[in-house]
């Protein structure tokens, strides 16, 4: 039987939550798989290339990506992996004795957290953080109200579920 981590292990240091990302869960990669052994069990490439050649022209640049989306897993939440040596916000904090960056006053404007996730999670970090300085690690870890960038609006607000 496996033991669920502890929630707090699953906190990485900018703020992200992995229990919740789609590469610690898998749910892409689990997805991709079950819709890889669709295509196979059907043998969908023959239909592609007898009834639907001009739709399915890329047919096989498809099954590159399913094959390639099957392996979109994270090894361990972040806060344990050791082969994230070159993350600045966990060096920054790792430095200054920091559990996580929501413990500096700076992280709103520090370009360290910024470079973890450009384009990509800057938000959904900078929400997550402010909530933990506000209510505390283990209220926001019970909450259940973590962000990611998929739970956010084109404006980078949290989205209306």
């Amino acid at each position: 039987m496996t033991r669920a981590p502890d929630k707090r292990t699953l906190l990485a240091y900018c703020g992200l939550y992995c229990g919740d990302c789609m590469g610690y869960t898998g749910v892409i990669a689990d997805a991709a798989e079950r819709f890889k052994a669709v295509l196979q069990q059907y043998q969908f490439g023959k239909t592609a290339g007898a009834m639907f050649q001009e739709e399915l022209a890329g047919y096989d640049n498809l099954v590159e990506m399913v094959g390639f989306m099957t392996g979109l897993r994270c090894p361990a939440a972040c806060r344990t992996r050791a082969d994230h040596t070159s993350c600045s916000a966990k060096n920054c904090c790792i430095e200054r004795g920091y559990f996580a960056c929501y413990e500096c006053d700076e992280f709103e404007t520090c370009e360290k957290l910024r470079a973890v996730h450009v384009g990509i999670h800057e938000e959904a970090c900078t929400l997550n953080l402010k909530a933990i300085r506000e209510i505390g690690l283990d209220a926001w870890l019970e909450s259940g109200e973590r962000h990611c960038y998929w739970t956010l609006d084109a404006d980078g607000d949290p989205g209306n579920d």
